[in-house]
């Protein structure tokens, strides 16, 4: 175990920790522990830069035969992930180049800092404000609640002080460059202010999920939330460039109050105040907020931290019986209404059941099902920003528009490529015990799987949408929709390279061949929005009717099994 500069540096104040009660020796063996663990910890960050390891894997050999294969393992240092929220920051420092108020100027790049700050904490910093591995070992040894809790709580603070520090590195340095030392030193204050109301503001929403319901809740939470995140980001950068009035940065700039509602601006308000003079109450009083708000949260999620750590421990929970079985009797109604034989039923209900518990893969995935949800309202958006009337110029009666729909299959490609990865692949044994007749099966159950359980659920959303706004006679394409999207299933399947489906690990870096391959099945996509186009525009009357019919010609020989034989 490495000795941390961090720990030596804690040696330093030792004997603090003594007079409060704790054993300090054993808190900083417990500490350097958990920091040990961080660097073997694989992020979401850290899987952008992470480097080659072995690991034993199952997948398809010649002749369908299954065999060994080293894959890349998981494993990426948590200076990797620094490293990468560093880039971040670095971005967000050009702002600071525009000139104008500092209130607008430290504004933006503490709005963009804090919202990465945000989603980091429910995605990286979760996993440790979450950890509750040291239970079963450390709750067994004579080791008193005050000194776990002591080293929990540094844990948290080194873990969100490294990370703030690597967030606000090149904005308090280009603040420095551009505006003496006042205003960088006044940027870091605000970050490490702002992030701790960040970190304040996660720890209360989890604990009021464990108060009231079980951990699983919470876990599911986690992944929920992230796909908020991907619609908010990808929604809210196209109000906020309508929005933005760059006129504020010139001229003599008054805020509103309702401007200073939001907590960024509470940090960037003592810009102001404490730079440039302006003493005000609109000023002032956010600014106080700022400093007052997170501390005093933080004072008392410390008060309560016994009974957080309490809350915890229902993140040890399994499932409810009662929602495991219905969720079983969904997937064999299912399994019923899709396949056509019992050994592809019986995989079915493996995949579905695989594709509801395996966590890391909805990590991975449903930031992608939050896009394709959004990108067809964003293509209607710009389309109706190109009209001079905004979305009175769209032709809701006799228009193509609703065609945007065909961008909700991008996320067909994703699901296929992810079909072969797992977080429990060393299961993969199983195919080899299964008496499996015909590996087909396998591939088939798992791809009707991921329609009927992720695809289908948001296309019927977007269809209602898009019905309301173009009324029914919109109906049949939206069939033609939905059959070339089902068609993309093993199109897809057969232009990748096919492993056995959740036998492989989470590559730590990304697929690129695999990457290409997907922009040309996009772009298949856009071949046949381009037909249905064409069918609409040149054969009006029954025009959609003939693709109708192709398209399920085509389905009904791609699902056949033609394209799953075995090379």
């Amino acid at each position: 175990m490495n000795d941390y500069r961090v720990l030596r540096a804690l040696d330093r104040a030792r004997f603090l920790f003594e007079r409060m009660g704790v054993d300090y020796p054993l808190m900083r063996r417990i500490l350097g522990l958990k920091l040990t663990l961080d660097g073997r910890r694989t992020t979401g960050a850290a899987a952008l830069f992470g480097s080659k390891s072995k690991s034993s894997s199952w997948s398809l050999g010649k002749g369908s035969g299954l065999k060994p294969k080293d894959q890349p393992d998981e494993g990426s240092g948590i200076g990797r992930t620094l490293f990468f929220y560093g880039l971040y920051g670095a971005l967000s420092s050009m702002f600071l180049l525009l000139g104008g108020p500092y209130m607008l100027q430290a504004g933006i790049v503490l709005s963009v800092l804090l919202f990465v700050m945000m989603t980091a904490m429910l995605s990286d910093f979760s996993s440790v404000m979450l950890d509750v591995r040291d239970k079963p070992i450390l709750h067994t040894k004579p080791v008193d609640g005050r000194t776990l809790g002591m080293a929990k709580a540094l844990h948290i603070l080194i873990y969100f002080t490294q990370f703030a520090l690597a967030l606000g590195i090149v904005p308090v340095a280009v603040g420095v460059f551009r505006y003496g030392a006042g205003f960088g030193l006044l940027l870091l204050l605000s970050l490490m202010l702002g992030g701790l109301l960040v970190a304040v503001f996660t720890a209360f929403v989890y604990l009021l999920v464990l108060k009231l319901f079980d951990g699983e809740t919470l876990k599911d939470m986690i992944n929920y939330v992230q796909i908020g995140m991907t619609i908010f980001m990808l929604v809210g950068y196209q109000i906020a460039i309508r929005a933005l009035d760059f006129s504020r940065f010139t001229g003599d700039f008054r805020a509103g109050w309702w401007e200073l509602a939001l907590p960024p601006l509470w940090y960037s308000a003592g810009f102001e105040w404490l730079l440039n003079g302006r003493g005000e109450p609109i000023y002032q009083v956010p600014a106080l907020l700022g400093l007052v708000v997170p501390l005093l949260g933080a004072f008392v999620f410390y008060k309560m931290m016994p009974g957080f750590e309490r809350s915890l421990e229902k993140l040890s929970g399994t499932v409810s019986r009662r929602r495991g079985s219905r969720v079983k009797r969904w997937n064999r109604m299912w399994a019923n209404l899709l396949c056509r034989n019992a050994e592809e039923r019986a995989f079915y209900v493996f995949a579905a059941s695989m594709l509801a518990g395996e966590r890391e893969f909805k990590l991975k995935v449903y930031p992608s099902l939050g896009f394709s949800l959004v990108v067809p309202f964003i293509f209607l958006f710009s389309f109706a920003a190109a009209g001079s009337g905004g979305l009175a110029s769209i032709d809701f009666a006799g228009g193509v528009a609703y065609l945007n729909v065909y961008a909700c299959a991008i996320m067909i490609p994703t699901l296929v490529l992810m079909m072969k990865y797992s977080g429990s692949f060393k299961g993969g044994w199983i195919y080899t015990s299964a008496p499996i007749r015909n590996i087909d099966a396998v591939y088939r159950a798992t791809l009707k799987a991921m329609f009927a359980r992720l695809f289908l659920p948001l296309f019927l959303v977007e269809s209602i949408v898009f019905v309301l706004l173009f009324g029914v006679r919109i109906v049949p394409d939206l069939l033609v929709m939905l059959a070339v999207s089902v068609l993309l299933l093993p199109l897809t399947l057969r232009m990748l390279e096919r492993e056995l489906p959740f036998s492989l690990p989470f590559p730590s870096s990304s697929d690129q061949s695999g990457g290409i391959k997907t922009i040309g099945i996009m772009m298949l996509l856009g071949v046949f929005a381009t037909l249905h186009y064409a069918a609409v525009a040149f054969m009006p009357a029954f025009g959609i009717w003939v693709l109708l019919a192709l398209a399920i010609g085509a389905n009904i020989w791609a699902w056949s099994g033609t394209l799953f034989k075995s090379d």
